[in-house]
């Protein structure tokens, strides 16, 4: 009988769990509004630190060219979300003023992003998972 009674607290524990830990639809949704806040803390980052006075006719600013997606790095829906430059050009130019080279002194502009907007992301997940899936 004490078996039987502790199975089903087991169950009903369990369901209880399941219903808090999102699925991946949630975690995409959840991880898109914390990459959301990263881009825009980025762009604003990179606009206070490097914004040109010339602007590339083809493709803009550096700033102008962040962006986020709700997949991973090869493209695939599993509940992560990516930042990062949508042009090659300026990811390589951004990793040379962040990290340096033999010629331009590093900044760590992204790195320092990265840290400080730390409170940020979390915040605007926090937000969106209290709001809720669709359950």
């Amino acid at each position: 009988m004490a078996n039987d009674n502790m199975a089903e607290q087991l169950e009903n524990w369990l369901k209880d769990v399941h219903k808090l830990v999102p699925n991946e639809a949630e975690q995409e949704r959840i991880t898109t509004a914390g990459a959301k806040k990263l881009a825009d803390n980025l762009t604003e980052a990179t606009r206070k630190k490097h914004y040109s006075k010339h602007k590339d006719e083809k493709y803009g600013h550096m700033a102008d060219n962040i962006s986020y997606s709700n997949n991973d790095i090869d493209g695939e829906h599993d509940g992560s979300s990516i930042v990062g430059w949508t042009n090659k050009y300026y990811d390589m130019n951004a990793r040379r003023l962040n990290d340096g080279t033999k010629h331009i002194r590093a900044d760590h502009f992204v790195d320092d992003n990265l840290a400080n907007s730390q409170d940020d992301v979390f915040n605007a997940m926090l937000e969106e998972y209290k709001k809720g899936g669709d359950d």
